[in-house]
């Protein structure tokens, strides 16, 4: 990453939160809220990559979706460029959306499937009306077949024709087509073969390097974090435990939550100086989060004050962002 110091950052997202309806019984007839999102904030700076992580069903995909608005959030602020983009409508809406991409998770669900990989493309040229004649339309996507090592001879073939990595190629020249800021990276290796993983990731980082792109980096697995990100944002049942940079947080994990993460990473036996930790019992349903601090239940450190007081996300070093009554008093080993 390259040096942000007089930078401005190119996405703040303040307090954003995203509640789904849901009932809570069968014949129940007040509506409770699944609170997928719960008071998330942080900045995102040009060409930075901001790793988000935490277990299934934490809300870290929700979170993408809203900051893109392909998800609405219920409330928050979201400023892109410095301007609001939660007001955004009509032509500012589609220009500020052509500067925001994303990669889905899943390269098999995500393709249509009547499509064929030069249309697929291509579309996003067409729907910002980027180019003025179907031959400005080809040369643009052969171009960027060539860049994420699709064979252009693949130009009029069809989603079924291509392995996972393949079409997860096919996803990333959609979104870098129209030559994005930002792009979210939603869990995009995790479909893939191992070997295949390392691929698709050292493209991402090459054309980061070559296109001057940020990415939201969303995974579960932390050894993929590790090789992408530069700062890192631990989420646990909507709300943000954790954040530093990517050094200081491996080295100097300071939530319970993050060392139990950590912990879990698999390593030879000979090689390991971490202690396992195992957490205790199930994630709480967000329809009816824990009281006070939302991991007490099962926090290996956790006391009376606990389940009482909800801790405030606060720096407990340069740029280190902890919510614990007891950061950095345990590490867990």
């Amino acid at each position: 990453m390259s040096d942000q110091t007089n930078q401005a950052p190119l996405l703040e997202v303040k307090h954003l939160r995203k509640l789904f309806p849901a009932k809570s019984g069968f014949l129940a007839k007040e509506k409770t809220y699944i609170k997928a999102v719960d008071d998330v904030s942080f900045t995102l700076m040009p060409k930075e990559t901001l790793g988000v992580v935490g277990e299934s069903g934490c809300g870290k995909s929700t979170m993408g979706r809203s900051v893109l608005r392909l998800i609405e959030p219920t409330e928050g602020e979201i400023l892109y460029k410095g301007e609001d983009f939660r007001q955004a409508g009509g032509q500012q809406l589609r220009k500020m959306r052509s500067d925001m991409q994303i990669i889905f998770q899943d390269p098999y669900a995500s393709l249509n499937p009547r499509m064929t990989v030069g249309e697929i493309i291509a579309e996003p040229l067409n729907i910002q009306k980027r180019c003025g004649s179907k031959e400005e339309v080809r040369e643009q996507v052969l171009k960027v077949m060539e860049v994420v090592g699709l064979n252009p001879k693949y130009y009029n073939r069809y989603p079924h024709e291509f392995s996972g990595g393949q079409r997860q190629r096919i996803g990333i020249a959609r979104a870098i087509v129209l030559q994005p800021s930002l792009v979210v990276c939603d869990e995009p290796v995790s479909a893939l073969d191992v070997s295949i993983q390392s691929q698709v990731l050292n493209l991402l980082r090459k054309l980061q390097e070559s296109m001057g792109m940020a990415y939201i980096f969303i995974s579960h697995n932390l050894s993929v974090i590790k090789h992408i990100s530069d700062r890192v944002m631990v989420m646990y049942l909507g709300h943000v435990v954790e954040m530093a940079d990517k050094k200081e947080l491996f080295d100097n994990a300071s939530h319970p939550y993050t060392q139990a993460l950590l912990s879990a990473i698999p390593v030879p036996e000979r090689h390991s100086r971490r202690k396992k930790i195992i957490l205790q019992g199930d994630l709480p349903s967000p329809a009816n989060p824990p009281s006070g601090c939302i991991f007490h239940t099962r926090c290996f450190m956790a006391q009376e004050i606990c389940s009482k007081q909800k801790p405030e996300l606060k720096e407990i070093a340069d740029g280190h962002l902890c919510a614990c009554h007891f950061c950095g008093l345990n590490k867990g080993e």
